[in-house]
Formats: C-alpha cells, sequence, structure tokens
C-alpha cells in the first residue's frame, strides 16, 4: 500500500498523539495497525476470504506482528456464513525474539439485530494455536460484537464500533492463565475507495488481562475489497 506524502504525515501525527497517550502508563505502547483483505462468493454459496496484516508496535516503529489468513465457508442464508481456515502469525518482540504460530480456526458470521439504521452483527470465532516452542495445542475463543451506522455525506460513509472478548481455553504458556485474555474496541469510520474496494479507519484499544492490565492504543487502517 503507497501512501501519499500528506497521508503519511496525517498518520504519524496521529501515532505520535497515540504515544503521548501512552506514556501516561509506562507498560502501554502506541502502535499502527494495518490489513489488507478481500471476501465474497466463488461458486454458488462457497464462499472465500482473505486477509494480510501488520502490526507496528514499540511506538510503531518495529513491525512486531504479521499475519497471513485464508478461509472457505459456506452461506447457510444471507449474511450468515460458517467457515474454516488457516493462518500464518510472526510475533516479534521489542528485545528480538520471534514466535512463529500456525492456526486453524473455526467461524460463524452472522447477523444479530437492526434497530433503525444501526446494523449488528456478531463473529465467533474459535482457534487452535500451535507454536513452534511449545508442544501443547492453545484453544481460543474469540467473540465479536460490530455495529454499523450510515453517515449523511458521501455515499457509503458510515461510523462503525467494533468490540472482540478473547477467552483461553487453556493454559499453553508459563504464567498465561485460562480465561479473559483480552478485548479490543474500535471506532471508526468506513468509506468507499473506489470499486468494491473500501476503507475502515480509526482508534483501537487493546486491553490484555490479567496482570498488569496493558493497554496499546493504535491507529487501525484496514482496506478491503468485495469480489
Amino acid at each position: 500500500m503507497t501512501f501519499m506524502p500528506t497521508t503519511r504525515l496525517a498518520i504519524m501525527s496521529a501515532v505520535l498523539l497515540l504515544a503521548s497517550a501512552a506514556q501516561a502508563r509506562d507498560l502501554d505502547d502506541a502502535q499502527l495497525w494495518t490489513s489488507y483483505g478481500g471476501s465474497g462468493q466463488i461458486m454458488g454459496d462457497l464462499a472465500g476470504a482473505f486477509d494480510v496484516n501488520a502490526r507496528f508496535t514499540d511506538t510503531a516503529s518495529l513491525m512486531g506482528h504479521f499475519q497471513v489468513r485464508g478461509s472457505l465457508g459456506w452461506r447457510i442464508s444471507p449474511g450468515f456464513i460458517l467457515s474454516s481456515g488457516y493462518s500464518y502469525v510472526r510475533t516479534e518482540s521489542t528485545l528480538g525474539r520471534v514466535s512463529n504460530e500456525h492456526r486453524i480456526f473455526q467461524q460463524a458470521s452472522h447477523p444479530l439485530i437492526s434497530i433503525g439504521t444501526v446494523a449488528l452483527t456478531g463473529r465467533t470465532r474459535l482457534e487452535q494455536r500451535m507454536f513452534d516452542d511449545v508442544d501443547r495445542t492453545g484453544w481460543r475463543l474469540r467473540q465479536q460484537v460490530r455495529a454499523t451506522v450510515p453517515l449523511r455525506g458521501p455515499e457509503g460513509l458510515r461510523a462503525v464500533f467494533h468490540t472482540e472478548a478473547f477467552f483461553l481455553l487453556n493454559q499453553t504458556v508459563a504464567g498465561v492463565p485460562a480465561g479473559l485474555n483480552q478485548i479490543r474496541t474500535f471506532a471508526g469510520l468506513g468509506m468507499p475507495l473506489f470499486g468494491t474496494t473500501g476503507m475502515e479507519a480509526g482508534y483501537l484499544n487493546q486491553a490484555i488481562f490479567p496482570g498488569d492490565d496493558r493497554h496499546n492504543h493504535a491507529l487501525s487502517i484496514g482496506v478491503s475489497t468485495a469480489f
């Protein structure tokens, strides 16, 4: 993805503002999360999706997270898709420790309710996580609730809110117990770019539990294409 100079300046300004907010707590971090993905019908009710994610940590100076994910699913009804897929995740800590992870996941994406112009949807995902340096497979449950609200202005402009809770179903790493592990909350804008490609950008808060109760503050920019 290539950004114009003014866009780069806006991104860096936003990261600096997040960094200032994070300075209030030594454990907090200002980050930049980027993604590109696509989804659509392949044949009949057979659906496919993919995405690539790069997350820049340590005040957006280190690519601490890189992920490639793909899935196939079946459309049960409009908006209701059952799918399964695989993702590869590479993470790097500020100390230079690299971790490679392989995930298999099963997922249900489904509408919840519409209230006026507000549409609520849900995503339930079960992951089996395999790390190169850990013998035991980790099981994690993720539940997301997402709301979109059309806004006045250019066609397709909308407010987007979502929150997602992560539950570890077993313990795979010493010192990381089973239970609620993190909550991610996003608030931003969605807008069309060209054709069937659009963008969502805004603020994402990643609260990590338990223990130090750390919060990461991220500028999140995602581009997606429907096919």
